[in-house]
């Protein structure tokens, strides 16, 4: 019956990122280059009417950034390499998103969507200590806390669904927001999409 139906949902894709890295030294940036992780997400659309319904989700993103900097040779001081950085976060994510559709016939249904999510960081790798320098002293976020806006288009048929969804993740706070004693500041931002394929299974 529509509005009490449920429906149970697989996503899963990949995430493209890219970390902003801000310190009041100087211009140069860091994380040049974005880099591709794994998306996967479980969730359960309710509430569904023809033109609405809600989705809360629970998703395990990577996000990172990637880059070059200049290594001195602990030998020779005054002999500095080019070195390629990598650094990956992996998170859990929740969500509870309002899913607006616009149904073409009874099989395609287009939708836009748009909630608040929060994130918790799992573990981060990274070659160099470059953000582990900001985790030393407490200043590394575990908590990220924002909204998720997207996209996507779902093909119907009886009780099953698949589709694909783009989304876009909007932070309302920073990795890392550190002044230093000596008044160096620092900011880490990230900027993340998620480009997901999806099944669905109503019930």
């Amino acid at each position: 019956m529509p509005g009490f139906s449920q429906t149970l949902t697989l996503q899963a894709g990949t995430s493209v990122s890219k970390i902003n890295w801000t310190n009041s030294m100087t211009h140069d940036q860091v994380f040049t280059e974005p880099v591709i992780g794994p998306n996967v997400s479980l969730g359960l659309e309710y509430l569904d009417f023809r033109y609405f319904n809600l989705y809360s989700g629970l998703s395990f993103i990577q996000k990172g950034g990637t880059g070059t900097i200049s290594v001195i040779d602990a030998t020779d001081p005054e002999v500095a390499s080019e070195t390629t950085i990598n650094c990956r976060f992996n998170y859990i994510s929740v969500n509870t998103l309002f899913k607006a559709k616009l149904p073409i016939g009874k099989v395609v249904v287009p939708f836009i969507q748009a909630g608040p999510r929060l994130d918790y960081l799992l573990s981060y790798s990274e070659k160099y200590e470059l953000v582990g320098q900001f985790a030393d002293i407490g200043q590394l976020n575990k908590l990220s806390y924002g909204a998720q806006v997207g996209v996507g288009i779902e093909f119907v048929i009886n009780r099953f669904k698949a589709g694909a969804v783009f989304d876009y993740l909007w932070n309302f706070n920073k990795l890392v927001d550190y002044t230093s004693e000596m008044n160096v500041k620092n900011q880490l931002t990230d900027q993340t999409f998620l480009v997901n394929l999806l099944a669905g299974y109503r019930f």
